[in-house]
């Protein structure tokens, strides 16, 4: 019986020591899901291209950040550094280029917190591109060394993000549910920029929708101006928080379809196979 026990007993730590060492040696973004791309040679290319991505997006912010902080006239370096990072631009940004530098680390990296905050800096930055080239370039005229973060925010960062996930995912990545929780950061910024802009400040020379050297309701954008918001819709004017309201109920719809049309991409480019639930 002795020499049963002891048996059974060595056994027994033969299989828990497999199954640690199976622990150890598997990593959650290879255990998560399956991974169709990037693979093999491509995963090397995928992180040099987001390297490549990520430096950009870093060198935009922190020129823009030292611009704002040192730009004359702008009421204070903090208050130059915050209206810059009231922008919309800045925080789409921000958050694509944080997803870049972990894609960095590793081009098939999964987990929930990558998987909401990939398909929502996707959204942003896209939202940033379009609403840029078509409604703020006309009226845009950078000079300076605000030429070449304008370059990196409103041209490269967001087709590069696109043209990233196209041809290297990492996917399958994304399903319906992430849709809803994507307008979490968004949201956020649309509560933050009405409540800065409810109170009086005075926006450095260099922000636009100002009265130069004046105390004012000021907002980023014209189509969030509460003083006169420009219509997004044609046709569709209206004053005041109105106005605002219909074009946000706009962009929020415009980033409900990118999201699904991510979505699908995703599950198209994947060959149809769907993420493992986390």
């Amino acid at each position: 019986m002795k020499s049963v026990f002891i048996e059974h007993r060595r056994k027994r730590s033969i299989m828990m020591g497999a199954m640690t060492e199976s622990t150890l040696t598997t990593t959650p973004s290879d255990s998560a899901t399956e991974t169709v791309a990037p693979g093999g040679g491509m995963v090397l290319v995928a992180r040099i291209y987001y390297l490549i991505l990520a430096c950009i997006g870093t060198a935009s912010f922190l020129l823009s950040c030292y611009l704002s902080i040192t730009a004359i006239g702008n009421g204070g370096a903090l208050n130059g550094l915050v209206f810059t990072l009231s922008y919309f631009t800045i925080w789409s940004n921000i958050f694509v280029t944080i997803v870049t530098w972990t894609l960095v680390a590793n081009p098939r990296r999964d987990g929930n917190v990558f998987r909401w905050l990939r398909l929502t800096s996707l959204v942003m930055i896209t939202i940033t591109g379009l609403v840029y080239a078509l409604v703020l370039a006309k009226d845009a005229h950078p000079t300076g060394l605000g030429v070449y973060t304008n370059l990196g925010f409103h041209y490269i960062a967001p087709w590069a993000s696109v043209l990233g996930f196209l041809l290297f995912g990492p996917r399958p990545r994304f399903t319906m549910n992430l849709i809803p929780k994507m307008l979490v950061i968004p949201v956020l910024w649309l509560t933050y920029t009405l409540i800065h802009g409810a109170f009086m400040t005075t926006p450095p020379p260099l922000a636009p929708e100002t009265v130069l050297g004046q105390a004012q309701h000021w907002y980023p954008y014209p189509f969030i101006n509460v003083n006169d918001p420009a219509p997004l819709l044609p046709g569709v004017s209206l004053e005041g928080y109105a106005g605002v309201g219909v074009n946000i109920v706009v962009i929020v719809i415009l980033g409900l379809l990118f999201g699904l049309m991510f979505v699908g991409l995703d599950r198209v480019l994947s060959g149809r196979r769907q993420p493992t639930p986390l």
